[in-house]
């Protein structure tokens, strides 16, 4: 989904206010994801272990990725990579059930 997809999805909802336009809703949306974004950037904890979370949708956590050294693949040298912060998501129970839940083909009850 692209953002404008976005935008057009929530605009369409009926249970918004009549006169909210496209343009309101996609200043919405652009607010929402500014701050959420500000807040993992400047969010600064003992372990990096920022932590948002969207009751029945799942929680993005801000992680710090130790230093490691791989090897390149072509010349076998050493490459050191260093820290850096990096966002996981873990979708919640809810979501993974729908998820799961659409997907399967449905089953004739008897059938084989």
């Amino acid at each position: 989904m692209t953002k404008a997809e976005l935008i057009a999805r929530v605009h369409a909802k009926k249970d918004l206010p009549r006169g909210l336009t496209k343009k309101a809703v996609q200043q919405i949306v652009n607010d929402v994801f500014v701050e959420m974004g500000d807040y993992f950037i400047s969010a600064r904890t003992a372990r990096g272990g920022a932590k948002f979370t969207y009751p029945g949708f799942g929680t993005f956590l801000k992680r710090r990725r130790p230093m490691r050294v791989v090897k390149n693949p072509q010349t076998g040298a050493p490459i050191p990579i260093p820290s850096h912060f990096t966002i996981s998501f873990s979708p919640s129970a809810e979501l993974k059930s729908l998820m799961n839940r659409s997907s399967r083909p449905k089953t004739v009850a008897g059938a084989k």
